[in-house]
């Protein structure tokens, strides 16, 4: 039984049958309970009665001459006979009329109801009943071998059908009904499989329709969340090889050019040609490594070495190598750096990576004439570090995306004034392998300000 359909259906019929099952044996065993206490105070009663009348009728006559006459006129229960015998043992009263004259000894009566008037026993009354119990359906005719049943038999028997019929047609509706519902309630699950399906096959634009917001239209957004996460991996993927091709091809081909120039004695083999081989081969190298450090450090394998560090020493130096650059395109880089900041454990190498990246970033997108500023704060837990810039900002629509490997506002930039694409996306990992967050600020025509804070010890990394 692999569908869930038939789990549920079969559950909820399973649910259903032991509840009118259960329903239905106890509801039979009370009402058969009640009925048979019914009757016997009932007898109890009638014969209380019976007697009463029998102790007037002897009190009255001074015998029990024609007591049959008023034994034959008393009400009875269809199913009960009343016997009177005098004190001699001999039944004078029968409402059958078939024991007259026959003595107690000779047909086996037992338990009887005395009858005493003025103290002294004058005779006694049998109550004949042909029992209570009923143990199965009984038909009208009685089973083969036994009596017929008596009326209060066949009406418990009537009371037990009439039960198990309702409980029979009460358990099929619920099972129709039940059966209606299951496919409702499955035919999200029913959607979802097949979009997995579909998702599986490589339509990764697939979504689900939200039709609910209980736990089936919490899942199905789940899984369409998972479909888009899968979507943009996906485009992240080609646009990765896309990006990596596109790098590596530029300084190839610079190289490859220069080489062939060379050989066929267009170039000659001097300082400044080797050299310019060499700038690209540095290019490739730098890449290379980039993608070896954010590989090592998505996958969580790359070592870090802690080690208190003061941290406005770390900016001032990294700043000071960057006044040069800032100098050369007329950009005022400034320093707020806060007094007394705490040695922070981090791995100083790994955070000044950071910082050269978020200047650069900053220095590279800052006209002439603008102001970059770094500055270093006390932060809660530890210490907040910002790089500002009077740039042309970042629209909104890309900020989401800015710390994502080789991801550019402009794809027309080229290599030298966007980069690789993977310095922000290195410096995330760098941060959150401290412990520590990154974010950005941005306004279009105004600038960006990129901040990320540091414990002041070794934690472990934001999941």
């Amino acid at each position: 039984m692999r569908s869930l359909s038939w789990k549920i259906a079969f559950s909820l019929l399973l649910v259903v049958a032991v509840s009118v099952g259960l329903t239905a044996y106890l509801t039979h065993h009370r009402t058969t309970s009640e009925f048979s206490n019914f009757m016997s105070e009932s007898r109890a009663s009638y014969t209380e009665r019976t007697e009463q009348t029998l102790i007037d009728f002897y009190t009255q006559n001074g015998s029990w001459t024609g007591v049959q006459n008023l034994i034959q006129s008393l009400p009875t229960f269809v199913s009960d006979r009343l016997i009177l015998m005098d004190t001699s043992g001999t039944i004078i009263g029968d409402t059958n009329a078939q024991w007259l004259g026959e003595t107690v000894q000779n047909v086996g009566l037992s338990k009887p109801t005395s009858i005493v008037v003025s103290g002294q026993e004058v005779g006694k009354l049998y109550l004949l009943s042909s029992g209570m119990v009923v143990v199965q359906f009984v038909p009208p005719g009685g089973l083969a071998g036994q009596p017929p049943a008596s009326p209060e038999q066949r009406f418990l028997s009537h009371v037990n059908t009439s039960l198990w019929i309702a409980g029979g047609v009460g358990a099929a509706v619920a099972l129709l009904l039940g059966l209606i519902l299951t496919m409702q309630f499955t035919k999200p699950i029913r959607a979802l499989k097949k979009g997995a399906a579909r998702i599986a096959s490589g339509d990764l634009a697939y979504r689900a329709e939200v039709k609910s917001k209980d736990e089936f239209g919490e899942l199905a957004n789940s899984f369409n969340s998972m479909a888009a996460s899968l979507d943009n991996g996906e485009q992240s993927r080609r646009r990765l090889f896309a990006d990596i091709a596109h790098e590596l091809r530029t300084p190839l081909s610079v190289i490859e050019g220069t080489v062939d120039a060379m050989l066929d004695g267009v170039y000659e083999p001097n300082p400044d040609n080797l050299n310019s081989i060499k700038e690209e081969a540095e290019v490739l190298t730098t890449l290379v490594g980039e993608l070896r450090d954010l590989t090592l450090a998505e996958s969580g394998h790359l070592k870090l070495d802690f080690e208190p560090t003061n941290l406005a020493e770390l900016v001032r130096r990294r700043v000071s190598q960057a006044d040069v650059i800032a100098r050369g395109k007329n950009i005022t880089l400034r320093m707020d750096i806060a007094e007394g900041l705490p040695e922070i454990e981090t791995d100083g190498r790994r955070i000044e990576q950071v910082v050269a990246n978020l200047l650069d970033n900053a220095l590279n997108h800052t006209p002439s004439g603008g102001i970059v500023t770094v500055a270093v704060s006390p932060d809660k837990d530890g210490a907040l570090i910002s790089v500002a810039d009077t740039g042309e900002g970042i629209p909104a629509e890309h900020l989401p995306y800015i710390f994502e490997r080789f991801y550019r506002i402009d794809d027309a930039r080229s290599r030298k004034t966007g980069g690789a694409g993977l310095g922000l996306a290195i410096a995330k990992q760098m941060v959150e392998l401290h412990g520590g967050r990154i974010w950005v600020e941005s306004e279009v025509g105004k600038g960006s300000k990129f901040s990320f804070t540091l414990p002041l010890t070794h934690l472990e990394p934001i999941a």
